[in-house]
Formats: C-alpha cells, structure tokens, sequence
C-alpha cells in the first residue's frame, strides 16, 4: 500500500502520537477516502439542460420577435430599422446559445463520465488530451472566447454608438458623447478576436508533449512543446512553471476570482536549444518538481489546485504567448514524501505550521539571482547597503486609484452642491469611499520607502514627499525577514503584491515595504538583506491566510470546524 500525501493535519497528528498506532489508523482512514473517491466522478443530469433551455426560449423567442417587428417598422429610417434588428438580434443569440450550450454541455458530460468511470483512481486519464500524453494549447479556445465577445459586443453596442454619433453631430448635444463612446468596447474586442486570430494562424496548432504521465512530485517534469516556428527568436523562449491555487468567493454580482501562486521557476531556452523540424520546432521543457509538492485537485470548482507551463516568446510581429495545464499526481511510482520533521521544524517547500521558521538545509542554501528588471534601486554606502523604492513605481495602480479618487470626489461635491438636502446615508458612503480611495492614491503615488541595512543595524523609512520617520532594529533582535503575501491580494490572472515582514525574536512584525509586483524582485531583496545582516538564509515566501486555510488536496477532508478557524500560514520556497 502507498502512503498518503503528508498533509499539514497529518504531520500534526503524527507527530502528536505515541507511534505506529497513529500511523496504521491515519493510513486506513486515507485508504478508506480513496476507496469513497473512486465513485466522486461526473454524474450528468437531464434537468439541467432542460432548464437551461426553457431559461433560453424566451430569450430566443423574444429576440427573434423584436428584431422581426424593428425590420418591419414603416415609420423608421432603414438605417435604424436595420441598427434595431441587429440590437434584437444579440438577445436571440444568447436565448440560442445557451439552449444550444446545455445540449451540447450534456453529451461533453456523458463522455466525460465515461471516462472517469473507467479511470476512477487516475485523475490524469480523465481528459482526452493528457491520456494521450500531451496538452493542447489554450490558444484556440482563446481565439473562440474573443471572436464571441467581439461578435455580441459590437452587435449590442455599435448600433446604440452610431445612432448616437449621428444625433450628437445634428444637435451637438453633450450627452451624446458617452453613449457614442460604448462603440470603443467593441472595437476593443474586435482587436483582441484578430491578435488572437493572427498568433493562433501563424504558430499553428501547438501542444505540449509529455514524457511521463502523470508528471509526480519529487520527479522531472520534461517534455517539448510543437510550434509552427518560422523566425529567428534572439532573446530565446522564456517558459514558467507554477502552481496555483484558485479560489472563488460570492455568487452573482459579488462573485469574485483570486489567482494565488504557490510555488514557481522560471528559466530561458536559448535559440540554439530549439530542435527545428521539417513539419514544427520542438521547444525542449525540463523541471524539477519539488518532493512535497502539491497536486492537482479540482474537485472542488470554488477552491482549486492547477499546475501550468506559461512560455513567452518575443518575435517580430505578434508575440507568441501560451498555457498549458500540466497533470502533477501522486501515484504508486511517485517518489516517498518526506519524512516528518520533529516538533516545530518543516519540511515542506509549499506548507508551513503557524508559528514555525524553521526550514530545511535546501530552503536555507536558496540563492535567488537578481531580476533582469526590477523597480527597487539598490546602492552601497557608508551607512550599508540602501534599498530605496521610488514612490509611484506601480504605475497603472496609482493611476487607477488616482482617477477612482477624483471621480469619488467629484460625487461628493455634487452631492454637497445639490439645491435640496442629500440623503445622509448617501453622503457618508460617498464620503468614506472618497476618504478611502484618497488615503489609497496618496500611499501607491506619493509614498517612497527606504531600507538600510549595515553596521549591525536594519533601519527603514516610510515618507510622503519627504515628509516621514525612520525606524531602526538591531539585527541581533532580529529573527528573520519574510516575503508575504495573501490569497486576498492575488487577482484572477495570478499577478499579486507582496511585501517584506521584519520579524523580532519576540514575535513581533514590522513592514518594511510593501506593493512589490515581481514575486522574484522581493525574494532577492530578502537573500540580499539576509546576507548583508548575517542572518539564516531563507527566501521563501509566506501566505497568511486567516479565512481559506490549507490548500485542498485529492483524498484529504477540507478543514472544517472551530480547530481550523485560526490563522494559518503558508510558506513556499518559491
């Protein structure tokens, strides 16, 4: 029998135990789950088409009927008879869509039960693409996804854009400068459907072929991706491997998507590396995964674990970018996790138990290279070495909380300019958001920070146009310095901000800078800091996570209960 993935809870209660009685009751629970698991596969049902489809028929029916009565109008312009229809015609399509959606949704899920009932115990068999050891691009659906929105985009708002073009050029009417503007949305989508097109049509169809299936943790990952390659690429190809996790919050309006790496390498492939073809080139692909890796898991669709291969390319013309989701499971050839470590040590590159910094000797020997790019300016002085974050460096997101703080404020003093008394409920969320938005743009556009460390000291600063205080720390209270981040920071691309944590040897936490975008940049700040001041070299990086709790893993219950409403954190080593 195999032994199961050593979750944090098993740790724990291993750890907890007198011996082997813990082990033989831990492992019959997690050989009794997998058994339960076999039968956790796709189960179809016919009353979800059907009540899509009737959702859809009046859609449909309506559409259909308006765009009938608009073509058939005798007292409107052709024009606008024909800018009707086509307006009707975009609700016809949804009301089809999603009837012919549910339809062909249901026979997708009859194949797709098939297939995991006959695989049940090999997740890595349940798509077509992965059985047949390869992974197709994601670049096709991509082009589909952007021709449908530039399709219903431009049908639903170029109509409203040009009748309101044509009214504000007769009346030069400044109302009519907005609605006008919606065309541009369109357009936009249009643009994104033909650069999708062009990168699909010039690189063909890519796929990743892999050399082993499932790819485990503790093994290489290797394999080469096919591409229709017809230039010379000069700065190479840049591939990352990363593991995310995805988690889903609220439903409706309130719905929300936070993209979490948990663990990533990148590398770059020089040109003399590709292997040119007569029919492709081939893109040679190798990593090493991590012994304590997590793996895939998509059980639950509001809480998921995927691994993906992202490759970049920079070539005349349009650049060639792509995903491919990679099958990383354990299975009875996987390599032994590792051993539990004693009480209040990890061993684990992805998880770590709240309260412990102790790492293994691989995290401790880390070295992070420097950034080719990087927004901090590093310079050696007499004080020692001064790292000095400019302020503004995020640029778009001091412009996005800028213009946010100017429209809140322009709503306020309209509110307050208002004849008659403005209701007080409206006034103090106008004023709060305002008040928010404004302490949010001064801290991303006018806030610098500054970091100093040498002569046995590790001093910052904070300050706003030149106006703030320094703060110092011995380094011999310090206990170590952290790259953190959290779940609530991430964004549904993946892209996240991270900031660094000087934690004392009493426990406590003090900020030394924060809204780092590159996850590389803020581990190489830490391995410089670290071994400018002497201290224990460690560059992982620690998610706090004070609602979500560990990752969800195949076979391990989700935490559930009082005992898993504390704050846990996560520490990756990269």
């Amino acid at each position: 029998m195999g032994q199961f993935p050593r979750s944090p809870r098993y740790q724990e209660l291993r750890t907890c135990s007198a011996g082997y009685f813990w082990d033989a009751l831990l492992n019959a629970k997690f050989r009794r789950s997998q058994s339960m698991r076999k039968w956790l596969v796709t189960k179809p049902s016919k009353l979800g088409p059907l009540f899509l489809s009737v959702f859809g028929l009046p859609f449909m029916g309506m559409g259909l009927f308006a765009a009938y009565t608009f073509l058939n109008a005798a007292d409107q312009s052709l024009p606008a008879r024909i800018g009707g229809a086509i307006f009707a015609s975009v609700f016809a399509m949804i009301g089809g869509g999603i009837i012919f959606g549910s339809l062909y949704g249901y026979s997708l899920q009859k194949e797709q039960a098939r297939r995991e009932s006959a695989n049940p115990a090999s997740p890595w068999l349940w798509r077509q693409d992965w059985a047949a050891s390869r992974v197709e691009s994601k670049n096709k659906s991509s082009t589909i996804g952007w021709w449908i929105a530039a399709v219903l985009a431009n049908m639903l708002f170029m109509p409203v854009s040009l009748g309101s073009i044509s009214k504000g050029l007769s009346t030069q009417d400044p109302k009519y400068i907005i609605p006008a503007a919606l065309g541009l949305m369109g357009l936009l989508a249009l643009f994104g459907a033909i650069s999708a097109t062009i990168r699909f049509e010039r690189f063909g169809k890519t796929y990743f072929e892999m050399a082993s299936l499932p790819f485990s943790p503790g093994s290489r990952l290797t394999g080469a991706i096919h591409i229709h390659l017809d230039t010379d690429v000069r700065h190479g190809v840049d591939l990352k491997l990363w593991c995310t996790r995805t988690v889903v919050t609220g439903s409706g309006k309130e719905r929300s998507t936070h993209k979490m790496p948990l663990w990533e390498e990148s590398k770059n492939i020089s040109p003399t590396s590709l292997v040119r073809g007569p029919l492709d080139t081939m893109i040679p692909v190798e990593f090493a995964i991590p012994s304590d890796a997590i793996q895939t898991d998509h059980d639950n669709p509001d809480d998921q674990i995927q691994w993906s291969l992202l490759v970049n390319a920079d070539v005349p013309g349009v650049n060639y970018s792509d995903e491919f989701e990679l099958p990383v499971f354990r299975n009875a050839q996987s390599p032994e996790a590792l051993a539990p470590a004693p009480a209040g040590q990890a061993n684990s590159s992805f998880e770590m138990p709240s309260g412990s910094q102790t790492a293994t000797p691989s995290e401790t020997s880390a070295e992070v290279p420097e950034p080719e790019m990087h927004r901090v300016a590093v310079t050696d002085s007499p004080r020692g070495l001064e790292f000095y974050f400019r302020a503004g460096r995020n640029l778009f997101r001091a412009v996005i909380f800028v213009v946010l703080a100017a429209v809140c404020g322009a709503l306020l003093y309209a509110i307050l300019q208002m004849p008659q008394r403005p209701p007080i409920f409206a006034l103090v969320i106008v004023g709060l958001l305002t008040f928010v938005m404004t302490l949010a743009s001064i801290h991303t556009a006018l806030t610098s920070s500054c970091i100093v460390v040498g002569n046995g000291v590790i001093s910052w600063r904070h300050s706003v146009l030149g106006i703030g205080r320094t703060r110092q720390m011995q380094i011999a209270d310090v206990a170590s310095i952290l790259a953190v981040t959290s779940i609530q920071q991430a964004s549904s691309s993946g892209s996240t901000l991270y900031s660094l944590r000087l934690q004392t040897n009493t426990g406590k936490n003090h900020t030394l800078v924060d809204e780092i975008e590159s996850r590389q940049e803020a581990r190489w700040i830490v391995s410089e800091i670290e071994k400018r001041a002497g201290l224990r070299l460690n560059t992982q990086v620690r998610i706090d996570d004070t609602f979500y709790g560990p990752p969800p893993q195949p076979g391990v219950a989700p935490p559930n209960g009082p005992a898993f409403s504390r704050k846990v954190s996560i520490r990756i080593e990269r």
